[in-house]
C-alpha cells in the first residue's frame, strides 16, 4: 500500500510541471509558432524569448507545437492517472529528449548548461515508471484487477 501511494505520488509530481507548460503554450500560441519557425527572440516578462537558438526552426510551426501541446497536456494526464502509464511515460521521455535537443543545444554557458541538465531527474523518473508501471493505482491497475477477477467466458458455459 505505501508503494502504491508513493508511486501515486510520484507519477503526480514528476510529470505535473509539464501541465502549466503545456498551458504556457496556448496562451502565447502565436509568438511561440513564431519562435518555433525562426522569428527574431523578443523579450518577455524581462526574460529574451528564446534565450538559445534553436537546432532547427519547423517548417510549418503551427502544427509542431499543437502536437507539442497535446503531448504536455495529454501524455501528462495518462501519466497521471495511470493510462497506458508505461507507453506515456517513455513517449514523455523521447519527446523530452527530443525538445532539450532541439531548444537547449545551444549551450552558451553555466546557465544553459543547468537549464538542460535540469531535465536528468526527470527523464530519470521518466525511465523507472516506463519500466515498472505506474503501480496499483492507476488505470491500468484496475483494468487488469478487473479482467484478472471477472469470469472466463467457458466457465458458465456447460457441454
Amino acid at each position: 500500500m505505501k508503494v502504491d501511494l508513493a508511486m501515486l505520488a510520484g507519477r503526480i509530481i514528476v510529470v505535473f510541471q509539464l501541465l502549466p507548460n503545456g498551458l504556457r503554450k496556448i496562451e502565447n500560441f502565436e509568438l511561440t509558432a513564431a519562435m518555433m519557425g525562426g522569428a527574431p527572440p523578443q523579450m518577455i516578462g524581462g526574460r529574451l524569448f528564446p534565450a538559445q537558438e534553436p537546432l532547427f526552426h519547423f517548417p510549418v510551426p503551427e502544427f509542431f507545437l499543437a502536437c507539442s501541446i497535446t503531448f504536455d497536456l495529454l501524455l501528462t494526464l495518462f501519466v497521471i492517472v495511470g493510462f497506458c502509464t508505461r507507453s506515456a511515460a517513455a513517449f514523455l521521455m523521447f519527446y523530452i529528449v527530443l525538445a532539450a535537443t532541439i531548444y537547449h543545444s545551444d549551450i552558451r554557458g553555466s546557465e544553459d548548461l543547468m537549464a538542460l541538465t535540469r531535465i536528468l531527474p526527470f527523464l530519470g523518473c521518466l525511465l523507472l515508471i516506463a519500466m515498472v508501471g505506474g503501480g496499483r493505482f492507476t488505470i491500468d491497475g484496475w483494468r487488469a484487477r478487473r479482467e484478472s477477477s471477472a469470469p472466463s467466458p467457458a466457465a458458465g458455459t456447460s457441454g
